[in-house]
């Protein structure tokens, strides 16, 4: 397997990463393509390795990155003595 990506440090980082960078940036009706790809009996198969296209395209929202700003503020709710600390 081949996958194509922006960003191979955050996608090599860890498991979770590449699943979520791999199959939520794919179309696979677009955006998978093989060696020696061929069709046989309505089936699609290859040969050689499958290639996944899994970088950012236009039409994909922005990437959501948080305010350290805003997390702190939240944080402090879920510190010991605020209102929601031992909730979760």
């Amino acid at each position: 397997m081949i996958v194509v990506v922006d960003d191979s440090e955050f996608t090599a980082a860890t498991l979770n990463n590449f699943m979520w960078a791999t199959f939520t940036r794919a179309n696979p009706s677009h955006d998978i393509y093989g060696v020696d790809s061929f069709t046989e009996h309505k089936h699609w198969g290859c040969r050689g390795p499958v290639i996944i296209d899994a970088r950012v395209k236009p039409h994909h929202a922005p990437p959501l990155i948080p305010d350290a700003k805003v997390a702190q503020r939240v944080d402090r709710f879920f510190a010991k003595g605020g209102d929601l600390y031992g909730v979760i």
